[in-house]
């Protein structure tokens, strides 16, 4: 009589060695969220710094405008980065991808580049330019609102995300 599949000392030999195969390819996959973790860590201190030097050192070289503004991009490429990390850091502490995160940096990359429009437009009223700058905030602003429903939507849901592996859960049981 034939063992079933998984059945027998061969099928208990497989899924060990798969089963190390799969923790082996989890820690190698741990290893690169820390250091995708540390480098954006290390990219966001140093963009953090070069953006506050070059607020101070361009305070009298430029009008104050516009050294805001630069200051007020470069913070948001900061919290970008701060949000990537952020999600980097939930993949590790959780074990699983969350959308949500994701969308926030959409939503402020989508905002930064809508705070930059506008302040070059009022230079170019009157110029063929400003309608495509004017083109660019409209379709920007549907991209704002699609993604603040689709934040909406993943909250206002159940089962929004994806549930971190546990081998210890049997998933038929959750309903």
């Amino acid at each position: 009589m034939t063992q079933g599949k998984g059945g027998g000392s061969k099928g208990v030999a497989t899924r060990k060695a798969r089963s190390r195969t799969a923790d082996g390819f989890r820690y190698i996959e741990q290893v690169f969220y820390v250091l995708v973790a540390t480098a954006l860590a290390a990219a966001g201190a140093g963009l953090f710094v070069y953006v506050v030097y070059s607020f101070f050192t361009g305070l009298g070289d430029s009008s104050f405008l516009t050294i805001t503004l630069e200051l007020l991009d470069g913070l948001l490429l900061v919290f970008i980065t701060t949000e990537l990390l952020h999600t980097v850091r939930a993949v590790i502490d959780e074990s699983t991808l969350m959308t949500e995160p994701f969308l926030i940096v959409g939503m402020v990359a989508v905002i930064r580049r809508l705070i930059l429009i506008s302040a070059e437009a009022k230079e170019l009223v009157g110029t063929p330019t400003f309608g495509d700058l004017m083109l660019e905030m409209g379709i920007l602003t549907g991209v704002l609102v699609a993604l603040g429903l689709t934040i909406f939507m993943l909250r206002h849901t159940d089962r929004t995300e994806p549930r971190p592996f546990d081998p210890d859960v049997d998933e038929s049981d959750i309903a």
